[in-house]
């Protein structure tokens, strides 16, 4: 394993026990064999013994390892069969964690977005913002997939900007700007259709205030929907 070169930014907890669980898994050190020190670790990845002490627990929690008095660490035989769920945590966390980062992004530019589209939009361009919360109604109504009709809804308000800068922003972000469908979440139940119907809730906020031509209520609206995206998928990346 090659430690980050300089200047690289040290890898999350959860990349890192995710490394080390696809080499334990390979046989990278073999069952029965000694895990490396958390100092080698600490090295190995560049980052703290705080980081290295939680992913030990992340590995030992997976039965992966296991503590000898006096010894150190040591690889054990996995008898319990992970979930696909519970396999796929760590990649998960990363990528909630980017997720994060590209609404952190978006709120920056889309939040004054709608400003611009409250103060410039045509009738046009509002019907067609308006269309486009229509589908993302309907598709929420009828249970079909809604990640196409929210991504044209922000690509629309963009539009109305009048300001090619911002059509081009989002569509550099593309399917980055709805991030939900990768995270393999349950889309069958009633929690998430709440979730959807409080998401539809917050675009006819953000609509509403644009054709009134309120463009600080529309600002505001914005705001209070990706900032609520944001904490929520903060929460999960702490789950």
């Amino acid at each position: 394993m090659k430690a980050p070169g300089k200047g690289q930014k040290p890898r999350l907890a959860a990349e890192i026990e995710a490394d080390l669980r696809t080499r334990i898994l390979a046989g990278e050190p073999p069952v029965g064999e000694k895990l490396a020190t958390e100092r080698a670790l600490c090295l190995t990845y560049g980052v703290s013994r705080t980081v290295i002490r939680e992913v030990i627990a992340g590995l030992r929690a997976a039965g992966l390892i296991e503590s000898r008095r006096g010894s150190g660490l040591f690889v054990r035989a996995n008898t319990v069969q992970e979930s696909p769920w519970q396999a796929a945590m760590p990649q998960m966390q990363a990528e909630i964690v980017a997720i994060v980062d590209t609404l952190e992004l978006r709120a920056a530019v889309e939040i004054e977005a709608a400003f611009l589209a409250a103060t410039r939009a045509s009738p046009g361009q509002i019907a067609r913002i308006r269309s486009c919360h229509q589908q993302f109604a309907e598709a929420v109504e009828t249970g079909a997939k809604t990640e196409e009709a929210d991504y044209d809804f922000h690509q629309a308000i963009a539009e109305a900007t009048n300001n090619s800068a911002y059509r081009s922003f989002m569509e550099y972000l593309g399917k980055r700007t709805i991030p939900r469908g990768k995270l393999g979440l349950e889309t069958t139940g009633e929690p998430y259709r709440a979730y959807l119907v409080d998401m539809q809730s917050e675009h006819l906020d953000i609509l509403e205030a644009i054709e009134r031509h309120r463009a600080e209520d529309a600002r505001q609206a914005m705001q209070a929907h990706l900032v609520g995206s944001l904490e929520r998928y903060r929460a999960l990346s702490q789950s």
